[in-house]
């Protein structure tokens, strides 16, 4: 068998499934690339038994077969020396021969028959919905840093989506923050639903999309949840965990509101972390009147800033872990943000003036260590 396919386009798309292959795996097996030719179409598949991801792509020929080929194929085809490869398979030895110029490679593959069954994707007649890549994008960085990654919190490891109504929202938090963004879309299909999807894959998802506004399917049951885009299929196994119902932490109320530019609040707090110190890398935040003041501390000195906000409500002094505030700022657009108080021992919650779907909430820390 013999194929020919453009070399730059072949290793695109094997570096797209490769970052699915397992780190580490007691089943060898996975840890290869799925290579499946059709005619005129070749198909590459990776799982790592929680996300599985498949690419097609065009080639120039008429065979059909299966087999598995070693990571080393990736690197291969980075260092390829011209613009179109040539491909030739035995599929009685499973050797394959990757000719181009006067480079020759030879890789040993293997049989595909004990390579995992790839997930089944959700049926046509299960809950499905269209959004474009760039707004899916936007809406998952802007709450997907508030899930936890500790293994022993398996619940606040997802990110909630729910539909209801043509709303999607996403909620995720790790206990000590909360992040949660609607959206509206016509484009929904299904009755209403609510699942845990693994903050993990959708990081992955994250790697793989781009910004452009070419259309995503979004497709799911109760076991996959899955997202079509060009030419790629990327699906997830959904988390079984019951999800709390967070709503009734969020306060109606506030004691102090104030309206702060972005990037001078990003600076800021960005200073005041380079002398903050223990695993909460506290700083302070001030409410003095129409300053805000930023301070951070440690055994090797201190930092003070303060920044002119507009402000309602109280003055008041509090302590919150800087890295809560950056990671919103690095996932916002917006020139401004709202910040509501609600007292020195209550939640600090993040809202955007052209986003009313969207508040961040975060704990402050009671107490500075």
């Amino acid at each position: 068998m013999e194929l020919k396919t453009d070399s730059l386009l072949l290793r695109n798309c094997l570096e797209i499934v490769e970052k699915i292959l397992p780190t580490r795996s007691t089943m060898p097996v996975i840890n290869n690339i799925y290579f499946e030719i059709k005619p005129d179409q070749l198909i590459l598949s990776a799982t790592n038994l929680e996300m599985y991801i498949q690419v097609s792509m065009p080639h120039q020929g008429e065979d059909n077969g299966t087999l598995l080929l070693p990571p080393k194929i990736v690197d291969i085809m980075r260092y390829f020396p011209t613009p179109e490869v040539t491909i030739q398979v035995d599929w009685e030895s499973y050797k394959m021969e990757i000719l181009g110029g006067t480079a020759r490679f030879h890789l040993f593959g293997a049989d595909a028959s004990d390579f995992p069954a790839t997930f089944d994707s959700p049926d046509q007649e299960d809950n499905k919905m269209i959004i474009d890549q760039k707004t899916l994008r936007k809406i998952l960085k802007m709450v997907i840093f508030s899930a936890s990654t500790e293994e022993t919190r398996p619940a606040f490891n997802g990110v909630l989506v729910n539909y209801d109504q043509n709303k999607l929202t996403l909620t995720a938090s790790d206990t000590y923050r909360l992040a949660v963004k609607t959206v509206n879309n016509d484009l929904w299909r299904g009755e209403q639903k609510r699942i845990l999807v693994p903050a993990r894959a959708l990081r992955e998802f994250l790697r793989i999309s781009g910004d452009s506004e070419d259309p995503v399917t979004i497709s799911f049951n109760q076991k996959i949840f899955s997202v079509q885009f060009g030419n790629i299929l990327f699906s997830t196994r959904v988390l079984e965990e019951k999800y709390p119902d967070v709503s009734g932490v969020i306060p109606v109320k506030y004691q102090t509101r104030v309206e702060v530019n972005r990037k001078q609040l990003e600076e800021s707090v960005a200073r005041a972390n380079l002398l903050a110190e223990g695993k909460n890398q506290a700083v302070s935040i001030s409410i003095d009147g129409p300053n805000l003041e930023i301070k951070g501390s440690g055994q090797e000195g201190s930092m003070e800033e303060s920044i002119l906000v507009e402000k309602e409500g109280e003055d008041l002094n509090l302590f919150v872990n800087s890295r809560y505030i950056l990671d919103l700022i690095k996932a916002m657009e917006e020139e401004t943000l709202v910040i509501d108080f609600h007292g020195e021992g209550g939640p600090l919650v993040f809202r955007l003036p052209k986003d009313p779907d969207y508040l961040y909430l975060a704990l402050p820390i009671k107490k500075f260590s």
